[in-house]
């Protein structure tokens, strides 16, 4: 019985100490955390290109749609952000810069 307990705390604490390491929000060191319901979100701040009103590119170039105002506003007030007080697609570009 001790043995299954004991692997069983084991098991669960290299399954926490892998999704800590492994979070987009520490990917890069910055970011922005938000527990919910148990669960972790986050928003990786560095993997942000481009930020806009209604969402963003990330550097792989896809767009995301901003998950509530506070992403958008941790975003737009993070340092060295590249936001843009508009929506995307007034650009040509559809808000993507080369």
């Amino acid at each position: 019985m001790y043995k299954a307990l004991n692997g069983a705390i084991v098991v669960l604490g290299l399954a926490t100490a892998c999704l800590a390491v492994t979070s987009p929000a520490s990917a890069q060191g910055v970011g922005v955390g938000v527990q919910v319901g148990g669960v972790g979100v986050g928003l990786d701040l560095g993997n942000v290109a481009f930020g806009y009103q209604d969402g963003y590119w990330d550097r792989g170039h896809q767009w995301h749609n901003w998950r509530n105002d506070q992403e958008m506003r941790d975003y737009r007030n993070a340092p060295n952000n590249q936001y843009h007080d508009w929506k995307h697609d007034r650009d040509h570009d559809q808000g993507w810069h080369s």
